[in-house]
């Protein structure tokens, strides 16, 4: 589906075709505002995997619209796997990796869930050194320009609704000072979440069925 296709939609819900109370403008906003709202209730759906050029040393800083570090996967060069060690681990068995410097190739890898875009790799490594990230990356606001020349959706078809309904909130909350819009606007961010909630609860399920499938087959071998 076309953002302008999304954006007509929702013009309509509004009952605004000519677009005189919402304009274009508006509408692109709150397209934009709710990706970021899906993004950051399912960061998983915007994983992809890319390589890194790395800072000199230990600390390393995630690329700019990371919602979420998965993994540092491997050495773009070499192939070699990185593994994730804890920082109390590996603290207590080299308490100076933090002031490790020069290496050609990362052999370790920490990251905090509380600091989202910052990791740390061991040996401390050369600057420009490649790593493969795994990460949820926000997609790139559209614009007004690549709306009109055709541009894309940024999700799949199933949270096209979720999208649609958290545009219409942000739209009838623009003038909730009129209770009737106030009202209708929190039913679309109800259906936003529950949508959201229940996607979220199927994936696990299919998630835990595969695993118990698999470990049901492991057994029989």
């Amino acid at each position: 589906m076309l953002v302008s296709e999304l954006l007509n939609r929702a013009s309509t819900e509004l009952i605004d075709t000519p677009r005189i109370s919402w304009g274009l403008e508006d509408l692109i906003s709150y397209y934009n505002s709710a990706i970021s709202a899906i993004a950051s209730a399912r960061p998983d759906i915007f994983i992809k995997t890319q390589p890194f050029a790395c800072a000199a040393g230990t600390r390393q800083t995630a690329p700019a619209g990371t919602i979420k570090l998965i993994d540092v996967e491997r050495n773009s060069l070499t192939g070699k796997t990185i593994r994730y060690v804890s920082r109390a681990d590996l603290e207590s068995l080299i308490p100076s990796w933090a002031s490790s410097v020069g290496g050609t190739e990362a052999e370790l890898y920490i990251h905090e869930p509380t600091n989202i875009t910052t990791f740390w790799l061991y040996p401390g490594v050369k600057a420009g050194t490649s790593v493969d990230l795994v990460l949820s990356i926000l997609p790139t606001p559209v614009t007004k320009s690549e709306v009109g020349s055709g541009a894309s959706v940024q999700i799949d078809d199933r949270y096209v609704t979720p999208c649609l309904d958290w545009i219409m909130y942000r739209a009838f909350m623009r003038d909730s000072e009129v209770t009737a819009n106030a009202s209708r606007g929190q039913l679309h961010l109800q259906s936003f979440t529950h949508a959201l909630s229940v996607s979220t609860e199927t994936d696990a399920t299919m998630l835990a069925m595969r695993d118990s499938q698999a470990s049901t087959k492991g057994g029989r071998q």
